[in-house]
Protein backbone atom coordinates (compact mmCIF):
# COMPACT_ATOMS: atom_id res chain seq x y z
CA UNK A 1 0.00 0.00 0.00
CA UNK A 2 2.78 2.80 0.84
CA UNK A 3 5.17 1.48 -1.85
CA UNK A 4 1.90 2.13 -4.05
CA UNK A 5 1.36 5.59 -2.65
CA UNK A 6 5.12 6.27 -2.94
CA UNK A 7 5.54 5.63 -6.40
CA UNK A 8 2.29 7.54 -6.94
CA UNK A 9 3.84 10.75 -5.16
CA UNK A 10 7.06 10.18 -6.61
CA UNK A 11 5.61 10.12 -10.10
CA UNK A 12 3.43 13.19 -8.96
CA UNK A 13 6.68 15.01 -8.48
CA UNK A 14 8.34 14.24 -11.45
CA UNK A 15 5.51 15.85 -13.18
CA UNK A 16 5.35 18.38 -11.25
CA UNK A 17 8.89 19.92 -11.79
CA UNK A 18 8.51 20.72 -15.13
CA UNK A 19 5.06 22.75 -14.56
CA UNK A 20 5.11 26.86 -14.07
CA UNK A 21 1.76 26.57 -12.44
CA UNK A 22 2.96 23.42 -10.28
CA UNK A 23 6.11 23.33 -9.22
CA UNK A 24 8.16 20.97 -7.59
CA UNK A 25 7.98 23.21 -4.08
CA UNK A 26 4.05 23.43 -4.69
CA UNK A 27 3.91 19.84 -5.18
CA UNK A 28 6.69 18.60 -2.12
CA UNK A 29 4.48 21.03 0.27
CA UNK A 30 1.10 19.07 -1.08
CA UNK A 31 2.50 15.52 -0.69
CA UNK A 32 3.39 16.66 2.72
CA UNK A 33 -0.28 16.56 3.67
CA UNK A 34 -1.15 13.82 1.27
CA UNK A 35 0.81 11.13 3.17
CA UNK A 36 -0.15 12.61 6.32
CA UNK A 37 -3.74 11.91 5.47
CA UNK A 38 -3.72 8.48 3.53
CA UNK A 39 -1.69 7.52 6.78
CA UNK A 40 -4.53 8.16 9.04
CA UNK A 41 -6.84 6.63 6.50
CA UNK A 42 -5.31 3.73 5.95
CA UNK A 43 -5.67 3.14 9.91
CA UNK A 44 -9.19 3.23 9.52
CA UNK A 45 -10.41 2.52 5.81
CA UNK A 46 -7.42 1.27 4.11
CA UNK A 47 -10.07 0.16 1.00
CA UNK A 48 -10.80 3.89 0.96
CA UNK A 49 -7.13 4.43 1.07
CA UNK A 50 -6.49 1.76 -1.89
CA UNK A 51 -9.16 3.13 -4.40
CA UNK A 52 -7.61 7.04 -3.68
CA UNK A 53 -4.37 5.41 -4.78
CA UNK A 54 -5.35 3.79 -7.59
CA UNK A 55 -7.67 6.81 -8.77
CA UNK A 56 -4.49 9.12 -8.64
CA UNK A 57 -2.20 6.92 -10.25
CA UNK A 58 -4.76 6.66 -13.16
CA UNK A 59 -5.42 10.07 -13.22
CA UNK A 60 -1.29 11.26 -12.90
CA UNK A 61 -1.06 8.52 -16.08
CA UNK A 62 -3.76 10.31 -18.27
CA UNK A 63 -1.84 13.55 -17.19
CA UNK A 64 1.05 12.19 -18.91
CA UNK A 65 -0.51 10.85 -21.61
CA UNK A 66 -2.29 14.15 -22.62
CA UNK A 67 0.88 15.93 -21.53
CA UNK A 68 -0.40 18.08 -18.77
CA UNK A 69 2.14 18.28 -16.58
CA UNK A 70 0.03 21.17 -14.65
CA UNK A 71 -2.24 18.62 -13.46
CA UNK A 72 -0.69 17.18 -11.06
CA UNK A 73 -1.50 19.67 -8.43
CA UNK A 74 -4.92 19.73 -9.13
CA UNK A 75 -4.67 15.38 -9.39
CA UNK A 76 -3.12 15.58 -5.47
CA UNK A 77 -5.73 17.92 -4.31
CA UNK A 78 -8.04 15.97 -5.51
CA UNK A 79 -7.15 12.82 -3.19
CA UNK A 80 -5.93 15.09 -0.33
CA UNK A 81 -9.72 16.46 -0.32
CA UNK A 82 -11.32 12.44 -0.77
CA UNK A 83 -8.65 11.50 1.72
CA UNK A 84 -9.71 13.92 4.05
CA UNK A 85 -13.82 12.92 3.25
CA UNK A 86 -14.40 16.74 1.59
Amino acid sequence: MFKTLTAALAIGLAFGTAASACTADDVQERQGALLTAMQMLVAVDPAKAQAIVVQMQADLDQAAADGNDAATCAIMDTALATARGE
